[in-house]
């Protein structure tokens, strides 16, 4: 048995084209190209939101549809950007947890391990925010949907990005340590990471950056990390949004640090993402390649 497995996000493949590609697409290549899995994104491109697969037949015969092409399901991603739950009224908030209930249904239902979580709402916060309110929102909020999933068995995951509230690297470790449950962990992405840790983009002041960049802010979450995604960055942002997230070996970051790093802090997978999100047809050819350097690396290090 191999020691890691390797899979790319349906997101991956969302963005970039005049028609996104279709979910039975991407599973197609994702096989062809010798992945070991998939994880299914709700928001992007519609590729498996609840709605779509309404009933238990239609998520099993979603599973099978996978299955037949040799992959495996690693993960579910509701849609990061659905509501501004964080910030917003108790109505959104509401809204929000009724959606949620219904990815992890979904997530469960076609035995994804795990499911990620986002706080829902663009950052910085606005001066006017009470941070205090809008921290315990967060956290209370992360509690009940870690112990949510731990009745099914899952994982739960928050994957940082700095488009997002709560992106200072000392507020990332705070914030894993107050949900304290030992489902919830980091879903620690190489491009956000640099963003939080090197380019200390859409943080209030005063800025706050590692010193040893990726590397120091890993040793930060020693530990805390339950996920992994791999892309490269050239320390530029899109959209002002979040870094871009391309083609391993186009950008800047060291993997011969960040891989043996990850791995001393605790993380040895099995499941590592190539996440390469160049938002344009490259895609197809990051996740070529994506998977052989990732191999390279993971057979170097692990």
């Amino acid at each position: 048995m191999s020691k890691y497995k390797l899979y790319m996000g349906s997101w991956c493949f969302a963005f970039g084209f005049p028609t996104p590609a279709s979910l039975e697409t991407v599973v197609k290549v994702l096989s062809a190209f010798g992945f070991d899995g998939i994880a299914l994104g709700a928001g992007f491109s519609s590729h498996a939101a609840p709605e779509q697969f309404p009933t238990k037949e239609s998520r099993t015969a979603l599973v099978d549809m996978i299955s037949s092409h040799n992959l495996e399901i690693a993960g579910y991603a509701p849609d990061p950007y659905c509501m501004p739950w964080a910030t917003g009224p108790e109505e959104v908030l509401k809204e929000y947890k009724a959606y949620f209930e219904s990815c992890l249904k979904m997530a469960h239902d076609v035995g994804a391990p795990v499911i990620r979580v986002d706080p829902g709402s663009f950052g910085p916060l606005a001066r006017d925010a009470d941070y205090d309110v809008v921290w315990d929102r967060v956290v209370t909020t992360f509690k009940q949907q870690s112990k949510m999933a731990a009745d099914l068995g899952m994982g739960l995951r928050w994957e940082v990005e700095t488009g997002q509230v709560f992106v200072k690297p000392s507020e990332v470790v705070k914030l894993i340590e107050e949900v304290d449950e030992d489902n919830f962990m980091l879903d620690y992405d190489c491009g956000h990471a640099q963003a939080v840790s090197v380019l200390a983009h859409n943080q209030v002041q005063p800025l706050e950056k590692c010193d040893e960049g990726q590397v120091g802010f890993i040793k930060m979450l020693n530990g805390k990390i339950g996920s992994v995604g791999i892309n490269d960055c050239d320390n530029t942002t899109v959209m002002n949004e979040f870094a871009t997230h391309l083609g391993l070996g186009k950008g800047v970051l060291d993997y011969d640090l960040i891989i043996p790093a990850l791995i001393e802090s605790g993380y040895k997978g099995p499941w590592w993402a190539v996440d390469a999100i160049p938002m344009s047809p490259d895609v197809w050819t990051d996740a070529w390649n994506g998977r052989e350097q990732l191999s390279a690396l993971l057979d170097k290090y692990l």
